[in-house]
């Protein structure tokens, strides 16, 4: 039988994508294998793309009943071995290793962050056998057919280990951290009253509850202190303005009520106008958490909400990966080829025409940089079909940002007047 390279990715949806992209016809065939989809892509050679669930393996305790502590033995296994409804997963692993007996070239093209390069390295390790020291590395940051055959012909040498451990340390310390702690929370509290019951707590659930316990006895010891403010409207020329009392806050109500006696319906006089003009720059590229937070002050929308949508358009090969702290965008991402694509789409296309204009396109960027991936942008593809309302608001935030960074600074100008009475 024909051996061929064995691609893991970390998604069925990005399998599909990165199937489609290599294949030189672009209509890879289908598979599937008691519900595990895999791809054959034929391109310089024959290449199965096979899709993780997640994460497949996870931090178990070696050995030992469960009423003593501390616990420091932990090995590597199966999810569906100790986490209730993970019945699937022992399906996946049983297909995915399958498929390796007949691969002779393994490759990661799961996504390049500490989490998929740790779900890459493990379905290689234990799924294949041993395969993640031979195995090479696809990296990208979108789904773009020009990407990822670039990605695919000028693959890596080896696995990004660095990020590797990084991500095996992050999950070993959560497992040590939360088993021992819980372990002296159940123990200690059976001791004391004589029941069992099962308490819980890690490295986030504890400082977490630590927070919400501070917060919540600020709440219940704050005593509220009634205050007044006082506003008014002006007539200027025919026209009403919106002014407030130079004291923003006032204490007593007999206070605030002589005041508003003493100005109501009286003639006041303009004593300052002070006007300021100041430049504002350009925005920063969106990272993860400032695409969250323009989301949420925008739309509403909570950071698990944005995060799902814009994984959903990154999927649809529409933006970059977003789970990225990055604020820099590289000038190999062609920022001109991708303003012309987005000219296309008539909602953008005098902006993307001014821009188009300039003799140099520079982005303004922030100073934090992500070594896996650039900031969020788009690709330039527009959707092939129809996006959801909450869809095109997130694609839209991230064209208009994208578009923003290379604009010019804005000048503002900003008044205040001063008027006395009496």
């Amino acid at each position: 039988m024909e051996k061929f390279a064995l691609i893991v990715t970390e998604k069925p949806e990005a399998a599909r994508r990165i199937a489609q992209a290599l294949d030189y016809g672009g209509t890879p065939q289908k598979f599937e294998d008691r519900g595990v989809p895999y791809f054959l892509a034929l391109r310089d050679r024959k290449l199965i793309v096979v899709p993780a669930l997640g994460h497949l393996y996870t931090v178990v305790h070696q050995r030992g009943g469960r009423n003593y502590y501390p616990v420091f033995c932990f090995k590597w296994a199966p999810r569906h071995l100790v986490e209730r409804n993970s019945k699937k997963i022992h399906t996946w692993i049983d297909v995915i290793s399958k498929l390796a007996d007949g691969a002779d070239e393994f490759i990661d093209a799961s996504d390049c962050d500490i989490e998929g390069s740790l779900i890459g390295y493990c379905v290689l390790k234990y799924a294949c056998k041993d395969k993640e020291n031979t195995a090479k590395r696809m990296r990208f940051s979108t789904l773009t057919k020009m990407e990822l055959e670039a990605a695919y012909e000028e693959r890596l040498p080896q696995l990004d280990f660095g990020l590797i451990e990084a991500g095996k340390t992050r999950h070993e310390i959560d497992w040590l951290y939360g088993i021992n702690l819980s372990r002296a929370l159940t123990l200690s509290s059976k001791g004391w009253s004589g029941k069992y019951a099962t308490l819980s707590t890690g490295r986030v659930q504890g400082p977490t509850l630590k927070f919400l316990v501070d917060l919540e006895k600020e709440i219940q010891c704050f005593i509220s202190k009634p205050y007044w403010s006082i506003k008014v409207e002006v007539e200027l020329k025919g026209s009403i303005f919106k002014m407030e009392y130079e004291r923003k806050t006032i204490i007593k109500r007999t206070e605030a009520d002589v005041i508003v006696a003493a100005c109501n319906r009286r003639s006041g006089e303009i004593t300052n106008v002070d006007v300021r003009k100041f430049r504002q720059q350009p925005p920063f590229p969106f990272d993860l958490g400032t695409l969250q937070a323009e989301a949420y002050s925008l739309f509403r929308y909570t950071p698990r909400q944005t995060l799902n949508i814009a994984q959903h358009l990154y999927l649809n090969a529409l933006i970059s990966y977003p789970r990225t702290s990055s604020q820099k965008l590289p000038p190999a991402i062609n920022y001109k080829a991708i303003i012309k694509a987005l000219s296309e789409d008539h909602n953008f296309k005098d902006l993307t025409l001014e821009l188009l204009k300039k003799k140099n396109l520079k982005p303004r960027e922030g100073k934090k940089v992500d070594p896996a991936h650039p900031a969020v942008y788009p690709t330039g593809n527009l959707p092939k079909k129809q996006l959801s309302r909450q869809e095109k608001r997130i694609f839209d935030l991230v064209v208009r940002r994208f578009m923003a960074v290379f604009g010019d600074p804005a000048i503002k100008q900003s008044m205040k007047v001063s008027m006395e009475i009496n």
